[in-house]
């Protein structure tokens, strides 16, 4: 019996150390789109705020393609020892909906939310449509006439749109959708004259706003924004109860040590701490803004069943 004790203690002494031990080697940020985007970017500056808090080289790898789904993939893929993390973004509460891949917010262990950016409403500077509600009321009077864009089909802020229309009992068909590579060419398109309204973010809208060509009419937010306070709220200014933002979240495999979770989480409220992520993010256009432990799982949760409610419902 005194044996086996000793080979228990032992068995727990050995685990303690190695976890004591952590991190004791370079760490690897895995981000599921390109080089030079806001998401590398964010990364880049976790990466270097990690670094300083951990002791030990933090690196970023990109690995793209597939539309998200090869980077969600290979964080999904890697050992859950700590050593490889990743940024996982909301296009995971979309992908599986679409049958793109099996993976959901499930396969993660999530450590702390990054960015939000939220979803915004537009029009050109001499649109006759002054505020949401004259909108959405020019929408229900004359449906199937005006057209918006804000990105491809089934992307984020064709999601947007549906939403919003959705939320006024309004059919899918009410709007006429045109796809556009991206927020600048569906801005761009709005100036020319060939849609009548976009619904890409206010931080992707700033420039053409500043320059006096297009209006803000609403931001999607269920709640005030520190950046967009001057905006109005969809669902202030509006009769309808509709929000949408964009997220990414700094992750990990799925069964990574509680003990190395907490860890990380409490390395990245120091380096939420120092405002360099918050400074990075309001300068294009976003907000920063942490959530950890179960509140991000639910958040998670939600956002998937949220936009499988936009995705999967056919009308």
């Amino acid at each position: 019996m005194k044996f086996i004790r000793r080979i228990a203690l032992s068995a727990l002494m050995l685990s303690s150390s190695a976890f004591a031990a952590w991190p004791d080697k370079p760490i690897s940020i895995i981000v599921p789109w390109g080089a030079g985007g806001n998401t590398d970017t964010v990364a880049r500056l976790v990466a270097q705020g990690l670094q300083k808090e951990l002791g030990v080289n933090v690196n970023v790898i990109t690995r793209t393609g597939g539309s998200g789904v090869v980077g969600h993939d290979a964080i999904h893929r890697a050992k859950a020892d700590g050593y490889t993390l990743g940024v996982v973004t909301v296009e995971i509460a979309m992908m599986h909906h679409q049958k793109m891949t099996p993976l959901s917010y499930q396969d993660y262990t999530p450590i702390s939310r990054l960015a939000l950016i939220y979803g915004g409403l537009q029009v050109a500077k001499d649109s006759p449509y002054k505020n949401a509600n004259e909108l959405m009321d020019a929408i229900k009077q004359q449906p199937g006439k005006l057209r918006a864009s804000g990105s491809g089909l089934k992307s984020v802020w064709h999601l947007n749109t549906l939403g919003m229309l959705r939320s006024a009992q309004l059919p899918d068909s009410a709007v006429r959708f045109v796809p556009s590579q991206g927020s600048s060419a569906a801005l761009q398109e709005l100036v020319s004259g060939g849609v009548d309204f976009v619904t890409s973010s206010p931080g992707e809208a700033k420039g053409m706003v500043d320059a006096g060509l297009v209006r803000h009419l609403a931001i999607m937010a269920n709640q005030p924004s520190e950046l967009y306070g001057q905006i109005p709220r969809f669902n202030q200014a509006t009769p309808y109860d509709w929000s949408l933002t964009t997220w990414n979240v700094l992750a990990a495999p799925k069964g990574l040590s509680p003990d190395i979770a907490e860890t990380l989480a409490a390395a990245m409220k120091k380096v939420y701490a120092s405002g360099e992520l918050q400074k990075f993010a309001n300068n294009q256009g976003f907000e920063v803004n942490a959530l950890y432990g179960d509140a991000l799982r639910q958040f998670m949760k939600d956002e998937d069943a949220r936009f499988g409610r936009l995705l999967v419902e056919d009308r």
